[in-house]
């Protein structure tokens, strides 16, 4: 008797580690596909910059699964407050931007297990009456991810 009640307990106490770290991914940047595949997403950005200061701002996808993703959608809008001075990304990337606006599509062909892909913006803060910028939000999506998409936001605060 006394050992049903061990295995009961172990068997309750990982579903509940697995149920959090479900949760966790999805709140994290992460999102986990039926097939083994872990997309993570992450922004890289200075937290504050003074009026006309420049810095770089970069979005980072990676593969922390079992198995390779391939074609990764990213899409990047800026908010008006940070001027595009630069835009930089990887070979394996494909880039388009439509003119006169602050949205940036990316596609990642192929994204192998454990790699990291890198998009960069070198951009100027043009803050104006306002103390931080709008959130920049990047937005990924493939077709075996579990709901709709995976969306990180930032902002970059007035340095006084």
């Amino acid at each position: 008797m006394r050992r049903n009640q061990a295995f009961t307990l172990a068997a309750i106490a990982i579903l509940a580690i697995g149920m959090m770290s479900l949760a966790a991914c999805k709140t994290s940047g992460m999102a986990l596909t039926q097939r083994g595949q872990v997309l993570k997403l992450h922004i890289e950005h200075p937290t504050d910059l003074p009026e006309q200061g420049e810095d770089n701002l970069g979005i980072v996808v990676s593969n922390r699964g079992v198995k390779d993703i391939k074609n990764v959608m990213v899409d990047v809008e800026l908010p008006p407050q940070l001027i595009v001075v630069d835009q930089t990304n990887e070979r394996e990337v494909m880039a388009s931007h439509d003119s006169g606006s602050n949205m940036y599509h990316f596609t990642i062909g192929s994204l192998n297990v454990g790699e990291d892909v890198r998009v960069g913006f070198r951009v100027r803060t043009a803050f104006g009456t306002f103390r931080e910028t709008g959130s920049v939000k990047v937005t990924a999506w493939q077709s075996d991810l579990p709901g709709d998409k995976l969306v990180e936001t930032a902002v970059i605060k007035l340095r006084q």
